[in-house]
C-alpha cells in the first residue's frame, strides 16, 4: 500500500489545486490491487442546511477521485455519464475515503464505481461513471 499527499501525487503545490484545497482533501491511497482511494476531512462548507454532508459534495469528491485515478492508470479522459447513490448521511468531522473500482477499461470508453465510506466503514454513497478516454491515452 503506498500513501501520499496530494501534492506528491500531482506533483504541485497544494496552493496550485483549486477542487482538492475546496474539498479538505489529505490523502491518495493506493492499496496493492493498484485501486486509488482518496481521502477527505470533512468541515463546515461541506454541510447542507440539515446539518449533513451535501450531496453535491459528495459528487464532487466521486469525480474528483474519478480523475485522480483515471491519471494513476495513464487514461487520462473525461466523464460522460454520473449517477450518484445516497446511503447515509454524512456528518461533519467524517473523514470520507471515495475508492475508485474500474468495472470495464476499453479502448475508447471505461465505466467505473466509486464507492465513497466515512471511517467506521459505512457506505455514504456511491457514484457510477462512464468515462470517454483522451485520444493522447494509452
Amino acid at each position: 500500500m503506498k500513501k501520499m499527499t496530494i501534492e506528491e501525487f500531482y506533483e504541485t503545490p497544494f496552493s496550485d489545486l483549486k477542487a482538492p484545497s475546496l474539498l479538505g482533501m489529505s490523502q491518495v491511497v493506493i492499496d496493492d490491487d493498484n485501486i486509488l482511494s482518496l481521502v477527505v476531512n470533512t468541515e463546515k462548507n461541506h454541510m447542507n442546511l440539515h446539518g449533513t454532508i451535501q450531496a453535491g459534495i459528495q459528487y464532487l469528491i466521486a469525480d474528483t477521485a474519478l480523475g485522480m485515478a483515471l491519471k494513476h492508470i495513464g487514461r487520462p479522459g473525461v466523464a460522460m455519464d454520473g449517477h450518484i447513490y445516497l446511503y447515509r448521511p454524512g456528518k461533519l468531522g467524517d473523514v470520507l475515503t471515495a475508492s475508485v473500482y474500474p468495472r470495464k477499461v476499453g479502448r475508447r470508453t471505461g465505466n467505473f464505481l466509486v464507492e465513497v465510506k466515512r471511517q467506521d466503514g459505512k457506505m455514504v454513497s456511491e457514484c457510477a461513471f462512464s468515462v470517454m478516454f483522451n485520444s493522447e491515452g494509452k
